[in-house]
């Protein structure tokens, strides 16, 4: 072979190469802008077809009535924030968004603004989970749920769902957790007369929470569980719904209440001439405890009456956590668009301080800051509610309600109060207030 030939051959393989090259380069091209027209449409598919809705409430409540005593609607919210604005309280907005992804998924999505300790978007969102529902008779759901121990919790967000200005306090006021991350099976059968639903959960959950009234490091306390589990069941015929439920918690470390406690009674000078003191420390650790809350709640709505009840239990063991009974009844009549409403609500918590005092006046001081602790987390409290609610316009309602609230000896109770330059010493005598509240409901 010459070599023109061989030019020529080369010169043949080459233009073979270049044009196979280009062929492989559209190719790569084609297939790259045909998987971004599915990833786009799917995305697009993805964004479209959302079933918004959402909630809101605005309020206002005498929070600053007494220089002794701050209302609250629940122990994640700051004291001195919510004495001085009263309208924190109970407002709130959330935003919900559902979508089905095929037959048999969908997410769920739920934020919510209000008032509290830790307001940072990671907080505010109550629901993110998405769901797979076999048939009608079970499904599971994977990612944030609400917590749906008791009767209102799944709902309490929402004040348009419920006819007072908020949940009992007694019941609910003291609860630290609003929702959980984590997996809950349901099973549910039944027919057009009656329904039976089993749950069943298993996840982990944290807050954080405000219990006194002051606004620093030890007020400010950092509650994390894991892990949580339950079961509960709910019953459905006609008008009446019974609910019962069993949750237990494990606390994974201790507040910064109880560690600067335990700081202090490490004192060595302590260790040496009051040892009780360190005993006294250790019973109000958290740190590796079980909590176990148990529930049972009834909702009967015969014609235009509606009656609505729960009772709880609450097993701790332990100084550092709440414990004790707590139950409610509530009973309202409805005339057209108005529904007066009565409630009771206690909670006892007769827990006793069973140490005896210091062998030394100079521990004193530090054995009735001991001693104010347990009254700072028992909850012994009644409290008689009358109110009213007009649904004015569709799903749009005014509540306007009274609370007269007695709190017994050596307890704290629902509403934090505190020794401060201007009250002086805190009094832990059986005392009573009475507070009225106002909210604008509405669902969008």
């Amino acid at each position: 072979m010459n070599v023109l030939n061989l030019e020529r051959c080369l010169q043949f393989v080459s233009l073979c190469f270049m044009s196979i090259r280009r062929i492989c380069q559209q190719s790569i091209v084609l297939g790259l802008l045909s998987w971004a027209w599915q990833f786009t449409a799917a995305e697009s598919s993805f964004i479209e077809d959302w079933d918004v809705t959402g909630f809101g409430t605005i309020g206002y409540a005498e929070t600053d009535k007494y220089d002794d005593l701050v209302l609250k609607r629940n122990i994640t919210q700051r004291s001195k924030k919510i004495e001085d604005h009263g309208w924190l309280i109970d407002s709130k907005l959330g935003l919900q968004a559902r979508k089905e992804l095929n037959p048999g998924w969908d997410v769920v999505g739920q934020i919510v603004a209000q008032e509290k300790v830790n307001n940072s978007i990671e907080n505010s969102i109550e629901m993110a989970f998405v769901r797979y529902q076999s048939d009608d008779m079970w499904s599971f759901q994977l990612g944030r749920m609400v917590l749906d121990t008791f009767l209102l919790s799944d709902h309490r967000n929402v004040g348009y769902s419920y006819h007072s200005v908020r949940p009992q306090a007694e019941f609910y006021g003291w609860i630290p957790y609003s929702n959980y991350d984590g997996l809950k099976t349901v099973f549910e059968f039944g027919d057009f007369d009656s329904s039976m639903r089993f749950e069943a959960f298993i996840g982990k959950t944290k807050s954080t929470v405000n219990i006194g009234y002051l606004d620093n490091d030890s007020s400010y306390n950092y509650v994390k569980s894991s892990p949580i589990y339950g079961a509960g069941v709910t019953w459905e015929k006609d008008e009446l719904t019974l609910r019962a439920y069993v949750a237990r918690f494990r606390f994974t470390q201790n507040t910064n209440a109880i560690n600067a406690l335990q700081d202090i009674v490490s004192n060595p000078f302590i260790q040496q001439n009051w040892p009780e003191a360190g005993v006294i420390a250790d019973d109000y650790s958290i740190e590796n405890e079980f909590v176990t809350y148990s529930s049972m709640g009834f909702s009967w709505t015969p014609g235009p009456w509606h009656v609505q009840g729960e009772f709880s239990n609450v097993t701790s063991g332990i100084f550092g956590s709440y414990d004790g009974q707590r139950a409610y009844i509530q009973i309202g009549r409805r005339f057209g668009g108005f529904l007066p409403h009565i409630a009771y609500s206690y909670s006892w918590d007769e827990r006793d301080f069973p140490y005896a005092p210091p062998p030394a006046p100079v521990f004193q001081e530090l054995y009735d800051g001991l001693k104010d602790n347990l009254s700072s987390g028992t909850v012994d409290q009644s409290s008689l509610s009358l109110g009213i609610r007009w649904d004015f316009a569709s799903q749009k309602a005014l509540k306007f309600q009274c609370d007269f609230a007695t709190i017994d000896d050596n307890s704290l109770g629902i509403y934090p109060t505190q020794d401060t330059p201007e009250v002086g010493t805190r009094n832990w005598e059986k005392d009573s207030r009475s507070w009225c509240s106002t909210t604008f409901d509405w669902v969008f």
